[in-house]
């Protein structure tokens, strides 16, 4: 179990690069900071997160949602750099990292073994055989994103070789010793249709359920909440306010900061 406190400001206007510099603000700068009535120099703060405690625990499907704009990258961030200090030896992978390999099909470059790479391919909406043949260039941008997850899956998995054909009841994945496989996904399945992404949301928890990926997520669609299913709930509005939720009552209390 993890507990991460979150504390994010930034500047109106980004301080100067080296010290000792002033910058000296545009004439638009500031009109803009008179019409909304902030300070055109660093010294004005906005706060997005002001102590926001949160328990992750390994395997758990944390999910942030809200408004566009409101924070919900940030946060994630701030997330995996906490955890990455709480569990240094756990395997991490950002999907926006990730880059299939262009020279290759969809089935090739999964680097794992072949029955792992169909399913994977399956978790990740592509279990079409034209598809599996296709390189990446030949596919819309929906279906190379869901290529890019299969990739951050089979990054995950593919050190404890083997294991995916392993399945955890819950009691197991809860008692594990050792931190799980950290996925970090941003902006989840933004760009596929919603009965598409609300299928890779449900095919995700079973990812975490199945080999105990504990999975960090962000989207500002809803809708995604069903079928995800998520051991914690961020609903990030606006200015700081923050609503948390834990699937288990007896984790902490829900409300709103």
């Amino acid at each position: 179990m993890s507990t991460c406190v979150i504390n994010k400001k930034f500047h109106a206007v980004e301080p100067p690069e080296r010290v000792g510099e002033v910058p000296e603000p545009s004439e638009r700068v500031l009109r803009v900071a008179e019409m909304f009535g902030i300070g055109a120099d660093e010294s004005y703060e906005v706060t997005l997160y002001d102590g926001l405690a949160l328990d992750v625990r390994p395997g758990d499907v944390v999910y942030v949602t809200g408004p566009s704009g409101g924070g919900k990258s940030v946060l994630l961030r701030c997330l995996a750099e906490e955890l990455g200090r709480a569990w240094p030896d756990v395997p991490c992978v950002d999907l926006a990292e990730v880059e299939p390999p262009p020279d290759q099909s969809v089935i090739d470059g999964l680097a794992v073994e072949f029955e792992t790479a169909l399913r994977l391919a399956s978790t990740a909406g592509l279990a079409d055989a034209f598809l599996l043949l296709r390189r990446p260039g030949a596919l819309s941008d929906g279906q190379r994103w869901r290529l890019r997850l299969a990739h951050a899956l089979a990054c995950l998995l593919a050190p404890r070789h083997g294991e995916p054909g392993r399945e955890r009841n819950e009691a197991d994945r809860r008692s594990l010793r050792e931190p799980a496989r950290l996925l970090v996904a941003d902006e989840l399945a933004s760009t596929l249709d919603r009965l598409c992404a609300r299928a890779v949301a449900y095919r995700l928890r079973r990812v975490a359920d199945r080999w105990g990926v504990t999975i960090l997520a962000a989207s500002a669609h809803d809708d995604l909440v069903e079928d995800l299913a998520p051991d914690v709930l961020v609903r990030k509005h606006a200015g700081p306010r923050v609503e948390v939720h834990y699937a288990d009552p007896l984790r902490g209390r829900e409300g709103t900061r």
